[in-house]
């Protein structure tokens, strides 16, 4: 992502050992932020490896009175990354594996609220997310501080025409719009339900803190890749 070029350089050698039979999950702490490899064998002919990239909320988000309720406040939330491959293998022994073979690729962002709790069917869910932009020094007294080009901003709604968990939410904004790409930490809103005249509407902000995360993201496109994942089955084979 953008930013990660303006940040330190950060070096991190990482060396995954998979061995045979059993199922591997393994980490990698990157500052604040972990990335979790999880290689699956052939299981039912299916090959997978998923990288989720994780960084937990700043307690900034549970002060003052945006989140009072109880549900919300009981665990703190995590911004995610994940990058799943999968194959189908009927043959785990067929030679014929390589790069070139056709390989399912899904990357996604979610938030993980912790909270166990479905709306009603036709409740949407709205995510707003306010993503803070770096200030350059030589504008800090000037009339843009605070300006509309410091905070840029994207939504979206959930759970039209269905029921919806609000433990973990796709947040779609995040990998179809720049929203984070040179952010330094990012807001995210979640409203539920968005417009109700005989209820109560609740809102629960979360704040995270991008700089390691972007790093987490970027060591796991660089590492989700077709080639690594057919290195990862060749030495099962």
């Amino acid at each position: 992502m953008k930013s990660i070029s303006s940040l330190i350089p950060v070096f991190l050698l990482v060396t995954v050992s998979w061995p045979g039979a059993a199922d591997e999950i393994k980490t990698v702490e990157i500052g604040g932020a972990v990335v979790v490899y999880d290689y699956q064998p052939a299981r039912e002919d299916v090959v997978t490896l998923t990288l989720n990239g994780l960084v937990t909320e700043t307690n900034d988000s549970l002060r003052g009175l945006r989140n009072t309720d109880r549900r919300r406040l009981s665990k703190l939330g995590e911004l995610i990354y994940q990058c799943k491959l999968l194959l189908y293998k009927p043959d785990i022994k067929d030679p014929g594996i390589n790069a070139n073979t056709p390989i399912l690729i899904s990357r996604n962002y979610s938030l993980f609220t912790g909270v166990d709790l479905t709306t009603a069917v036709g409740e949407r869910v709205g995510i707003r997310v306010q993503a803070l932009q770096p200030v350059d020094e030589d504008s800090l007294f000037s009339s843009a501080l605070g300006g509309k080009d410091v905070l840029k901003e994207a939504w979206e709604s959930l759970g039209e025409g269905s029921a919806l968990n609000l433990k973990q939410l796709t947040v779609n904004v995040l990998k179809e719009t720049d929203v984070i790409e040179a952010a330094e930490s990012i807001d995210i809103i979640i409203r539920f339900p968005i417009f109700q005249m005989d209820k109560s509407v609740r809102q629960w902000r979360y704040n995270f803190k991008l700089k390691d995360f972007k790093q987490a993201v970027r060591h796991i496109d660089d590492n989700c890749t077709p080639r690594r994942f057919v290195e990862l089955i060749d030495q099962q084979s």
